[in-house]
């Protein structure tokens, strides 16, 4: 289970920290249960990132189906693992964070892949399943967007609005 905080890191991007542990688990047993087609002399990382692709796909196809019923139950602990400290120590910014779940689904698979996860685009796209140039596409979107989202969320923050006071003379 070598990959595991890297497929965690991966799908906590794509829920909250509940989801992506059902889906790390979901990807595990997948992996498990299909090991037989498992070509040796290929990549196993991006093979399990497929997997996790597919699982997360199949959920939520499943939950947009589903009606939503009201939480009645009160709050519940999540347990803790030793492999979280190591991701949760390189967690990103409230602002990266922010602007990647504001990325359509497609561009923030293909971003994360691509620079958070190394990936190269040939692995990126079999893991998605689409041809090698629709990868690199959603990737220079996805980056694209990504800056520009962060750009509009730095120029919002109390932060810039502060430096604009500070220096009413900058335009002159």
């Amino acid at each position: 289970m070598p990959h595991i905080s890297a497929l965690y890191g991966a799908a906590r991007h794509m829920g909250d920290a509940q989801a992506a542990e059902d889906l790390v688990q979901e990807t595990y047993l997948r992996a498990w249960k299909y090991f037989e087609s498992f070509d040796p002399g290929t990549n196993c990382r991006a093979w399990l990132f497929r997997i996790l692709r597919n699982v997360w796909v199949d959920r939520w196809r499943k939950a947009r189906l589903e009606i939503p019923l009201p939480d009645e139950s009160g709050v519940a602990l999540e347990p803790y693992y030793d492999w979280e400290g190591g991701l949760l120590g390189n967690e990103y910014s409230e602002e990266v964070g922010q602007a990647l779940s504001e990325l359509p689904e497609e561009y923030r698979w293909a971003v994360l892949l691509a620079d958070v996860e190394e990936f190269s685009y040939q692995q990126i796209a079999g893991i998605m399943q689409c041809p090698i140039g629709t990868v690199m596409s959603r990737i220079n979107r996805g980056r694209r967007m990504l800056a520009r989202l962060i750009r509009s969320g730095a120029e919002g923050s109390p932060e810039s609005k502060r430096k604009k006071v500070r220096d009413p003379l900058e335009k002159i």
